[in-house]
């Protein structure tokens, strides 16, 4: 939303947004990839569901320090441990399928090299 909103209001056109900061990022293309939820096991597992955004940090072995990997990732899909998507509040993911652009491919994938995966839902 463009404006602030209040209580009962009609939508009007110049109230929406023209531009999504984080989706207009796939505009030029994106990859769809997966990880299992060992790889993500500090992060917010148990409560990530379709359409979060969330930042990808993983423990870079070289300075034991966790380092960005990827900002504002499309979530599209989670899983459980039986492979079925999850859909209700208590069931627990055990996969993610996320959007990654071009760009952030290498750094995904080194993320998985590293190891010790957090995600963090992005809450605004």
């Amino acid at each position: 939303m463009e404006n602030t909103m209040g209580k009962s209001q009609m939508v009007l056109k110049d109230d929406i947004a023209k531009q999504d900061e984080v989706m207009d990022k796939y505009k030029g293309g994106y990859e769809v990839t997966s990880f299992a939820a060992e790889s993500f096991d500090g992060g917010v597992n148990g409560s990530l569901r379709r359409g979060d955004i969330v930042n990808v940090y993983a423990l870079d072995p070289a300075t034991e320090l966790l380092t960005l990997m990827a900002e504002n990732v499309y979530v599209a899909e989670v899983y459980d441990n039986a492979g079925k998507k999850v859909g209700e509040p208590k069931e627990i993911e055990t996969s993610f399928t996320v959007y990654v652009t071009p760009e952030e491919v290498e750094n995904i994938n080194l993320a998985v090299v590293y190891g010790g995966i957090q995600m963090y839902l992005k809450t605004e």
